[in-house]
């Protein structure tokens, strides 16, 4: 039944390597919608490394990663990700409407649309009331769910989230 539904991940071969150091090396995988799907290893196991890759963020050495059915590289395919890194470092001078909307505007979203989702992520995320408050002023766990409402802003097709925690 899985042979008809395209993967919304599909790495194949993954491979990077930077200089003499292998970072990754012959990563497989497949996910698809509606999955939730995580790496556990210790660290310098090259969970960070693949998900930069999934992101565009990192180019492969070799292997094929494919996301929503099409390659990694393409653009129009990026917009319809989500991505969450796990150390923000947002701009603390924005508010918090402010830093939606200059996110919205790099996934081309304008006017009303925009305003309306702004709107949205911050009620979802527990932060409306919040809109003109600066982002320097956010604790920790408010600064969570600003990226949180940043990565879901564009109702992605695919929502990448990175937390590392230490396996020592």
């Amino acid at each position: 039944m899985m042979a008809n539904r395209i993967p919304a991940i599909e790495v194949e071969g993954l491979r990077k390597v930077y200089r003499s150091l292998v970072a990754v090396d012959n990563v497989s995988f497949v996910m698809y919608r509606d999955e939730a799907f995580g790496f556990l290893g210790p660290n310098g196991a090259g969970k960070s490394t693949v998900v930069k890759i999934l992101t565009g963020l990192v180019l492969p050495t070799n292997g094929t990663v494919r996301l929503l059915g099409q390659p990694v590289s393409n653009l129009e395919m990026r917009r319809r990700i989500g991505y969450l890194p796990e150390l923000p470092n947002f701009h603390r001078w924005l508010r918090a409407k402010e830093f939606l909307e200059f996110h919205g505007r790099l996934y081309g979203m304008r006017g009303m649309e925009l305003e309306k989702r702004c709107r949205e992520v911050l009620a979802l995320v527990g932060l409306d009331g919040r809109e003109q408050q600066k982002l320097g002023t956010f604790s920790k766990g408010m600064m969570q769910r600003i990226g949180l409402a940043q990565a879901i802003l564009n109702r992605p097709d695919l929502l990448l989230l990175e937390d590392r925690k230490s396996t020592r």
